[in-house]
């Protein structure tokens, strides 16, 4: 007899076996849809983007950093007539290791009081920054007969220094000025101009001298695709009220006068000399295109009496990410196993009846061969400072600082002297580090580490 039941508790159990698998099924199929379209986008994200997979050798950035400072010599004062004077080596260490820790975009200085026989590269690294300098001369400060005593034939000078990792063309613009003014001109990647000017002017100069400053801004002024200009420097312009826009004399209203036909505007409002007053300034004719700016009054980036300013330009740019050096490891070479392969190799069997590229040719790629093969390579990593200072130097430039600030806040004899200790400790320490850094362990008069030395601050390769 048919059993209508059993029949129908199998078809049931059919359903129920069917709609597991199919929700299953469909549950599998959402499952591999999402992962699917998941890796999709992820796929198109880096076709849109090949960044990510080859970020290329430029970071962009949104603004430059500046580091101005009128240093007041960086030569002894007595030194100055000499034609090859000597550093004042405490301001280069201090004013060195502000760079290398830093690391500001622009570097623009003032009273630098270098002569022609001075290289930049002694002062300014120039692995890492393009140095532009203009040294007092007859050219800049012609000698008035009828005053002898107008201004020192010495002294004066100003620099400006940019960073070589940034994506930009920097010129020098000539100026024929009988002032002490130097411009550099930066091209963007879209062609627009931004002209970095400085300048330094003596107090005691009159008229004749702000003319010849006004007429050279006039130049730049005029300069076509130009974004921004902005001006810094020492002009010992300590009488000008700049909220109010009124000078002291005749010569600063002049200057005042000549500003505004250049749409120039002072950004500073804070003393920048220990005495007081704003001797220093800040022009631009972009004044939102400058942020950060800041007068340091407790930093001793440089022992001056003028503070040291920083600020920040706004812009666009790209930053060069420098490749990482590779050498040979030779502590870590396997020198046994080299020599063991050399001498195994019928040298005379790869070279012999060739002619001497050919030759030479095989005889490099056999020898590289085993090179890499028994010797290590290691990354060198990009360090921006000199190998002299170390952990010990760092520790006591930081110690340095906190003392002065201690100073600053609370000028006591007893902080005086706790500072001026530390400095003097400071400044034998990196004379010490430095000439032992020179010296090799052969006892040679002129060791393989002074050339390097030599030839890292000079323009040439070879002595």
């Amino acid at each position: 007899m048919y059993n209508c039941n059993n029949n129908n508790t199998a078809f049931v159990s059919i359903c129920k076996d069917s709609r597991f698998t199919l929700c299953h099924s469909l549950y599998l199929s959402k499952i591999l849809t999402v992962e699917w379209l998941s890796t999709l986008n992820i796929y198109l994200i880096v076709i849109s983007n090949p960044s990510i997979v080859n970020p290329g050798p430029e970071n962009k950035s949104g603004s430059l950093s500046v580091y101005y400072q009128n240093v007041q010599g960086l030569i002894p004062f007595s030194y100055l007539a000499d034609k090859n004077p000597k550093f004042d080596e405490t301001k280069i260490c201090e004013l060195q290791n502000y760079i290398y820790s830093a690391l500001p975009d622009i570097i623009v200085l003032n009273e630098i009081w270098l002569k022609p026989t001075i290289n930049s590269s002694e002062v300014i690294p120039s692995h890492l920054y393009h140095t532009f300098r203009s040294d007092r001369s007859q050219n800049t400060h012609p000698r008035d007969c009828t005053n002898p005593k107008k201004f020192r034939e010495n002294g004066g000078g100003v620099l400006i220094s940019i960073k070589n990792n940034l994506s930009l063309i920097t010129n020098e613009i000539k100026l024929k000025c009988k002032a002490e003014p130097l411009a550099v001109e930066i091209i963007l990647e879209d062609k627009s101009k931004i002209i970095i000017v400085t300048c330094y002017r003596v107090g005691t100069l009159g008229i004749e001298n702000a003319n010849e400053i006004l007429s050279a801004l006039k130049v730049l002024t005029r300069k076509k695709s130009v974004r921004k200009l902005i001006m810094v420097g020492d002009l010992n312009l300590k009488g000008i009220n700049w909220d109010d826009g009124v000078g002291n004399n005749n010569v600063e209203n002049v200057l005042l006068n000549g500003f505004a036909e250049c749409y120039l505007m002072q950004c500073l409002r804070d003393a920048t000399h220990n005495k007081g007053g704003i001797l220093d300034v800040v022009l631009t004719t972009s004044i939102n295109s400058l942020e950060n700016i800041e007068v340091h009054t407790d930093k001793l980036y440089c022992n001056s009496d003028h503070y040291p300013v920083t600020f920040d330009i706004k812009t666009k740019f790209k930053r060069i990410k420098l490749p990482k050096r590779k050498c040979y490891n030779y502590s870590k070479a396997n020198w046994s196993a080299l020599n063991a392969a050399f001498q195994s190799t019928s040298w005379e069997a790869i070279i012999d009846c060739m002619d001497p590229e050919s030759a030479w040719s095989n005889f490099s790629k056999i020898l590289y061969f085993y090179v890499d093969k028994f010797i290590p390579k290691i990354t060198i990593k990009n360090e921006h400072k000199p190998p002299w200072f170390d952990a010990e130097c760092y520790q006591k430039c930081k110690e340095k600082d906190k003392l002065h600030k201690k100073f600053k806040a609370a000028k006591t004899v007893s902080n005086e002297l706790k500072f001026k200790h530390c400095r003097k400790e400071f400044k034998d320490l990196i004379k010490t580090k430095m000439r032992a850094n020179l010296c090799d362990p052969q006892r040679n008069l002129l060791t393989k580490k002074f050339w390097s030395h030599v030839k890292s601050k000079s323009k040439s390769t070879r002595i």
